[in-house]
């Protein structure tokens, strides 16, 4: 029998308790954990340490490097998916909605010049333009490659379909918003299209999809 897979994309951005709890809820399933891993050894760490992580029959966990924020990193995904199917589920983690403050600045006001001066780190920062549609750019490239390449090589009744995570906190920039009612918006009216495939397209919080997966999984 074929080991079904959960493809996780976005793990730099999964939060280590989330990652454990869903491992112990797909004891049954090849996990392939795929993100930019060079700022996931933490998570990388404590899932491989787990004593009920799968080990045996290919059920322990995969961890490849590859950023579904990039074109390169979608075509990376998508060689991926295809070749560890069948796929049971994909599971989507969001960055937070808003974009980061620029390292650069944050670096200053840390640095002995701005601490001398007293220069209160807490001083609001205005996120560089750059980096303000990097960040936009990414997160529609993100969620459109992931959809792209799960619904590719998923059919019912093997395959779950696709839930998205998003952060747990809300937007706080007008940028912020606009991502998150963009991302719901899109989920709500591609729906139909997977419905239509028996497969689920959904928009969740970390919590709720452990709930929902603690009641289905026997």
């Amino acid at each position: 029998m074929t080991i079904a897979s959960c493809i996780w994309i976005g793990v730099e951005y999964l939060a280590t308790d989330v990652a454990v709890a869903a491992l112990r809820q797909h004891r049954r399933s090849r996990q392939v954990f795929c993100g930019r891993l060079a700022v996931a050894d933490d998570l990388r760490r404590a899932v491989n340490e787990q004593p009920s992580a799968p080990r045996a029959d290919g059920l322990e966990p995969e961890w490849h490097d590859a950023d579904a924020g990039t074109i390169i990193g979608g075509g990376l995904l998508s060689d991926l998916l295809r070749q560890r199917r069948p796929v049971e589920e994909v599971v989507l983690v969001l960055p937070p909605w808003d974009a980061p403050h620029h390292c650069g600045a944050i670096e200053a006001l840390a640095s002995p010049l701005a601490v001398s001066l007293e220069v209160p780190l807490e001083v609001p920062l205005e996120v560089p333009l750059e980096v303000t549609l990097d960040h936009a750019r990414g997160f529609i490239e993100r969620v459109a490659i992931g959809a792209a390449a799960a619904k590719a090589v998923m059919s019912a009744p093997a395959s779950r379909g696709m839930t998205i995570l998003s952060q747990p906190t809300t937007a706080g920039t007008a940028l912020g918003a606009g991502l998150q009612a963009l991302t719901e918006t899109w989920v709500r009216i591609e729906r139909p299209r997977w419905q239509q495939q028996s497969l689920q397209l959904n928009v969740m919080q970390p919590e709720a999809w452990l709930s929902e997966r603690a009641e289905t999984t026997p």
